[in-house]
């Protein structure tokens, strides 16, 4: 199905509005200079050719243009052309439409006092206001919608780059929140390795070989995800739960989900961290709901690494309400606090970067301690992604 196309005045470009201004201003001082050569008023001619034929400069010159207009339908009204104010409501337009406010009031105060003189050039009291209360209503109309339209252009380019700020936002925290899920984990479990080959290199040099090993396997799963985040990072940007993916299109190579959450199990329990695993074989969920209970996990068994371990974990995914998935991971380590929320001095960024997951995915999460012992993070995520 097409699209409608734009408005015409929104396919006009700018030459196309001058040529307009241009033709519009020769028809109007021609009429008008005819009208006063038909009425016996030949002097006055030049100088409506001189206040009409200048606006079809007035996109170029707004300010100008006003100021000559004011001067020469000022001539033109005390030399009995009356309806000079007609050229200054067309200019006083561009003024407001494209001068900041102040500029513009004072273009319309100036607009206002002229009128005031050339009304009371009439013959009578009555037809002098008649004249200025018509005229003013008719520049104050051109005005006040000059100036509409200004403050909604303004509105809306304030709105554009607000929206420019918080995509540039969005972006570096989905940056930060990807290369700390793929990062995070695998450091840890390599921290905790390397302590235990310094601990046991004299007494225990086969532990220590193994633990080396694990380091380099884990070193080495951790380049080929970054190289796959920093990969899928190149291409266009887009919401980690819409598709399963970070962005973009092409051939690339499958993010984690669902099916992957074993391994997670496999590399905490070589950190100390004997993991209880339960997995529904029958829970059916988006590529992006899969990558969020993969990630929360994979941040919830860093968190009891690097906090609790040696200690046991439970983790289950399940199905809760229908159309939802329920992630629990507890352990049995100490309940004492645990950085929740990003700070300096912690470092902590996991947890506030799985609420920002669960969030993305029309879901919610909850962490903190067990009652006497231990902590536990839950999240409850829709199946399908929103």
């Amino acid at each position: 199905m097409s699209e409608p196309r734009p408005l015409i005045a929104r396919r006009l470009r700018p030459g196309h509005w001058a040529a307009l201004d241009a033709a519009a201003a020769a028809l109007l001082g021609v009429g008008f200079s005819a009208a006063a050569l038909l009425q016996g008023r030949a002097v006055t001619v030049p100088l409506l050719l001189a206040a009409w034929l200048p606006l079809s400069v007035r996109r170029l010159w707004p300010g100008p243009v006003l100021w000559w207009a004011l001067a020469t339908a000022t001539l033109a009204g005390l030399a009995g052309e009356s309806e000079s104010f007609l050229v200054v409501a067309v200019a006083l337009h561009m003024v407001a439409l494209s001068q900041p406010r102040r500029p513009a009031v004072t273009a319309l105060v100036a607009s206002m006092l002229v009128i005031v003189v050339v009304g009371f050039r009439q013959p009578s009291w009555t037809q002098a206001m008649s004249l200025i209360v018509f005229a003013w209503l008719l520049i104050g109309l051109s005005w006040t919608v000059g100036m509409a339209v200004h403050e909604q252009r303004a509105h809306a380019a304030r709105e554009i780059r607000q929206s420019a700020r918080q995509a540039v936002t969005d972006e570096r925290l989905r940056i930060a929140r990807e290369l700390h899920d793929v990062v995070a984990h695998s450091l840890s479990v390599i921290t905790v390795r390397a302590g235990i080959a310094n601990h046991v290199t004299e007494t225990h040099p086969e532990e220590a070989r193994r633990a080396l090993a694990l380091i380099e396997e884990t070193g080495h799963a951790a380049l080929a995800d970054m190289r796959l985040v920093l990969g899928t990072l190149r291409r266009a940007p887009g919401p980690a739960c819409r598709d399963g993916g970070i962005g973009g299109t092409g051939e690339r190579r499958p993010l984690p989900g669902l099916a992957d959450v074993s391994e997670l199990a496999v590399g905490a329990e070589a950190a100390g961290v004997a993991v209880d695993l339960c997995i529904d074989p029958e829970l059916a969920v988006s590529g992006g709901v899969g990558l969020a209970v993969y990630r929360i996990v994979q941040e919830s068994l860093t968190n009891v690494i690097k906090h609790a371990a040696p200690t046991r974990c439970q983790v289950t995914v399940a199905p809760g309400e229908p159309g939802e998935v329920v992630v629990l991971v507890s352990d049995e380590g100490p309940s004492g606090p645990r950085p929740l929320i990003p700070n300096a001095q912690s470092g902590g960024n996991g947890l506030a970067g799985m609420w920002e997951r669960a969030a993305l995915c029309g879901g919610a999460l909850s962490a903190g301690p067990r009652p006497g012992h231990g902590f536990v993070v839950e999240a409850r995520l829709p199946t399908l992604a929103q």
